[in-house]
């Protein structure tokens, strides 16, 4: 009796975490605290791989710095917060040559919203979207700066 139990256990625990990702929201979430938020991204690069073939980095200082491989010639550079509501959001300022200097133009303003499920993982969801994501084992969040050095050879080449 004591080794079925022990077995509806574990093939419980095994089929809730992909349950959980199909559902619209994570059962009992709430909103996390802005530090829940901010260690899920701080020094890790977002890759875009769809699109431009880039990616964002999250700095430990509230920097943001963006490169895409397909306007290898243009970077983004501004800063990232997060709000007491789970918004994480970013702002950059997009840089590209124009006439032998550094064009430059204000992007839009850029926002993921975030909840924490009742272990404390956190999700999110994309603007427009209805789907909620868990970060934990998402493979285009990576650590570290993976752009550094296209971000700082761009930069050199624009002068900024």
């Amino acid at each position: 009796m004591f080794r079925r139990k022990t077995w509806i256990v574990r093939v419980l625990f095994a089929v809730l975490p992909v349950s959980a990702i199909a559902e619209p929201l994570p059962n009992g979430a709430k909103t996390p605290t802005p530090a829940q938020v901010i260690s899920a991204y701080k020094g890790k690069t977002a890759i875009w791989d769809e699109g431009c073939k880039g990616g964002i980095y999250f700095g430990s200082n509230s920097q943001a710095r963006a490169w895409c491989g397909q306007e290898s010639e243009s970077l983004g550079a501004g800063e990232w917060t997060v709000d007491d509501y789970g918004r994480m959001c970013h702002n950059l300022t997009w840089y590209w040559p124009n006439n032998g200097r550094a064009g430059s133009s204000p992007g839009e303003r850029s926002c993921i919203q975030h909840v924490a499920d009742r272990f404390g993982g956190i999700w999110r969801s994309y603007p427009g979207e209805t789907e909620w994501w868990p970060i934990k084992g998402d493979t285009s969040l990576v650590r570290g700066y993976t752009y550094r050095e296209q971000v700082m050879a761009t930069k050199r080449k624009l002068g900024i």
